[in-house]
Order: structure tokens, then sequence, then C-alpha cells
């Protein structure tokens, strides 16, 4: 089969498309052909090494694939047939483990498909039974692999661990990413008033399609400033940040007194100033968040089915444009998410 493989850590050019042979679906393994696999960042960080996840070379990477099951190894349940149409989820948790048997199993020792587990940038991947969900008939693959990471992860920060509630207000830093839009799409939904910032008023105006009330330019203005005219000098209750560095800081400049940050990502610079005095002062929550459990994917694609929620594709790329895929990625020149076709 054809995939994407990384041989050693760096840029774009140690992305290797090359044929590689076949996976075989093992003990409680599927074999999936892979329809359809988005881009993450966290790929970027697999790819140059920083991930801080333990990870063997050569790695076919890709976390959110969705596709048709084509064999079905032994000891796996008679729930899964040739023909079912799968999107997995990405973690393979152990249900022993406390975190899981208390509600957490996001922070229980896992897999991780494209990590630990080998991805979808390829034709073919071999799953184990314990990370298959079906994919709903209403959704291709492309919307089901573009789906999982962005609204999963998008719920389990808003609700979860944000809190957010009916009323509220929310700052949503970069809404033109995957779980920008997403997070924008179930926080309208949620009932709450949805500010968004991003690096272009065209972003914006798509990010308002999505339900978004007031969108900020955040390359032309202040973020925290429009923030506090926006709301009379209040600021927001939640803000939903996943950017890092200078964003990082203009959220907690938007919080209202007693409000919260929660956080998942930090691309855009890993470590922050803090002023601890004005943290404590103002009461403020700084809240960190971990992808999501099996149970908020299902909820989430539950809400899609019912056609709620819908994934935001920016462009699909065949295995061979891998490189250019990431390309367009890593300039965040895009809005949703980016997805590899094999």
């Amino acid at each position: 089969m054809k995939a994407v493989r990384v041989h050693e850590f760096g840029g774009r050019d140690k992305l290797v498309v090359e044929s590689v042979p076949d996976p075989v679906a093992g003990p409680g393994e599927v074999l999936v052909k892979v329809g359809a696999c988005a881009l993450n960042h966290l790929d970027v960080d697999f790819r140059e090494g920083i991930s801080r996840f333990p990870l063997e070379l050569p790695l076919i990477m890709g976390l959110e694939l969705a596709g048709t099951i084509v064999s079905v190894g032994p000891g796996v349940s008679e729930e899964w047939k040739v023909g079912d149409r799968v999107a997995p989820y990405l973690m393979g948790t152990d249900p022993a483990h406390l975190m899981s048997r208390t509600g957490r199993e996001n922070l229980s020792p896992s897999s991780f498909i494209g990590s630990s587990v080998p991805g979808g940038y390829a034709e073919y991947a071999a799953i184990p039974e314990r990370h298959l969900v079906r994919t709903p008939d209403s959704m291709t693959d492309v919307e089901a692999a573009a789906f999982q990471i962005a609204f999963g992860t998008s719920y389990h920060m808003l609700f979860t661990r944000g809190e957010l509630k009916m009323g509220e207000t929310v700052l949503i830093n970069s809404v033109g990413s995957g779980i920008g839009a997403a997070a924008v799409q179930l926080a309208a939904l949620a009932g709450a008033y949805v500010i968004g910032n991003a690096s272009s008023d065209e972003k914006l105006a798509k990010a308002r399609e999505l339900g978004m009330h007031e969108g900020i330019n955040h390359a032309t203005h202040d973020v925290p400033t429009e923030v506090m005219r926006i709301t009379n000098g209040r600021g927001v209750d939640l803000v939903y940040e996943h950017v890092g560095g200078k964003l990082f800081q203009a959220g907690l400049d938007s919080l209202t007194r007693d409000g919260r940050l929660v956080t998942c990502g930090a691309h855009s610079g890993e470590v922050v100033d803090l002023d601890i005095i004005v943290l404590f002062r103002n009461q403020t929550r700084i809240i960190g968040s971990f992808t999501f459990t099996s149970a908020e994917y299902e909820e989430v694609l539950r809400l899609a089915g019912l056609g709620l929620l819908k994934p935001q594709v920016h462009a699909t790329y065949s295995l061979d444009d891998a490189a250019e895929a990431f390309e367009v990625m890593e300039a965040r020149q895009h809005f949703g998410k980016i997805v590899i076709t094999p």
C-alpha cells in the first residue's frame, strides 16, 4: 500500500510517500480501508519530535481517520463486520485504570492512533477493536475524519472542563481553526453569547455563519480592548484557549472577575508570563483540558446525526500532496480542517 511515513524528525521534507507492506488485522483488530484522515497540529509536533510523546520511527501519522472495515481479525466481537463504516476513537484507553473507572478515561494510560498505533496517512490501517466507533450514515468519510478531534475536544473544553452555561459569554480564540470553528457551533447551540477572534475578516465572516455573535480581528485590533467594548466593560465568563503565546494573555485580560480560561494547546508559545497578583485578586481560574472521552465523542456524533453540528472542511489532498497540505495548515491559511483522502 501507499503511505506517508516519517523516518527522521524535522520539517515537511521529512514526509516520505512510499510503498509499504499492507497491514494485517491481528488478534482483536480490524483492517480499515482509509477513506479520509484529517491533519492536526499535533502531527507537526510528532513530525518534529517535540510532542513529548514516546514515538518509534518510521512512523505513519494520522490521528483522525474514517473508513470501511475490509477484514476482521481473530477475537473481534460479532458487533463488527466487513463493510461497517467506522471513525475510530483516537485513544485506546485502559478500562481497568482508576481514571477510566471514574469517568476520566482520557487521562488513563492510552495508545494513540498515529503515534503508538500506525495511523491514517495510508491506504489501510489495522485498528484495535477498543478504538472502534461507527460513522453516522449522514456523514461522508471526509466529514467524519474532520469531526472527531474538533468537536470532541471542544465539547470537553466548553462543558466538562469549562462548565459553560446558557446565557454566559465566551471568547473563542482563533475561530478559523478546526477546533475553533467547532467551539463556535457548540457554544451557540448551548445558548451562550459567542465572541471570536481570528487573523482575518474572511475567517470571522465564516464564523458568523456558524453562530458567532461578535468577531475581533486580532491582527488589527487589541483583543481585550474590543472584548471590554463589546461587553460594556464586564469581560467574558469563559475563554476557550488553544493557541498559547500572546492570545493566552489576551484571553486572561478579557475575563470578568471570577472568570475561567480553559486551555488545550499552545502552538504559538508554550511558555507564557503570568501576573499572579492579578490572577488571585480577580479569582481567575485557569483550567487544563486534554482530549475527550469516548462518551463525549459519541455524544457529539449524535448531535451531528441530528443535523445540529457540521464539520468545516477547508480542502482535501492526496497522499502524494501531504507536504502541501501540511504547508497550508502550518501557515494557518485554512478555515476548518484539512483532510487527506488516500
